[in-house]
């Protein structure tokens, strides 16, 4: 009986630290995507916007969910332009911030191209960003992050296949809580 107490009591003071812990945040960024390898001599340049909620489990660490949209503007291949590179990739992912201010992250989860050249591909993300205090309750989320998409083909008559698609990623967004 003495153990079933304690033990109670335990798990009543660990979903009390849980409840304390957990919070809420939501960033909205625009972003600017420099593709990188392979991946350059399709597009120069990309530009997409992102939305992320990140969920609070321990004093430095989230869990996040993110879903945005790039587009990536094609270059000449092989003597035809192909199609824009549309995509909305959505990913999972864990947040450890390593003071208040500054944070690394990773994610993983799936590309999903639309247009004519629809198809889904693996994609992983690693990357850091720092927070700046505005004045009010929110931040700015300025980070920085390579993003790599596994078994990607492009074009219509797929002409163009790669193993991946990689890019640098930059953001700058507002960051809330809820």
């Amino acid at each position: 009986m003495k153990n079933s107490i304690s033990i109670v009591l335990f798990i009543m003071m660990s979903i009390k630290v849980n409840l304390q812990a957990q919070q809420v945040k939501v960033s909205l960024a625009p972003e600017i995507n420099l593709p990188t390898g392979n991946a350059a001599s399709l597009s120069g340049i990309g530009f997409g916007a992102s939305l992320k909620t990140e969920f609070g489990v321990a004093e430095r660490y989230a869990i996040t969910a993110s879903g945005a949209y790039n587009l990536f503007i094609t270059k000449n291949v092989l003597g035809a332009r192909i199609q824009n590179i549309n995509t909305v990739p959505v990913k999972l992912g864990l947040k450890h911030y390593a003071s208040p201010d500054f944070y690394v992250e990773g994610q993983a989860g799936a590309a999903f191209r639309v247009g004519s050249s629809s198809g889904t591909s693996f994609v992983w993300s690693p990357g850091f960003g720092t927070l700046i205090k505005t004045g009010g309750t929110g931040k700015l989320d300025f980070g920085l992050r390579y993003e790599s998409w596994s078994n990607a083909g492009y074009g219509s008559a797929s002409i163009v296949k790669t193993t991946s698609f990689n890019f640098i990623g930059l953001k700058l967004g507002y960051l809330f809580g809820l």
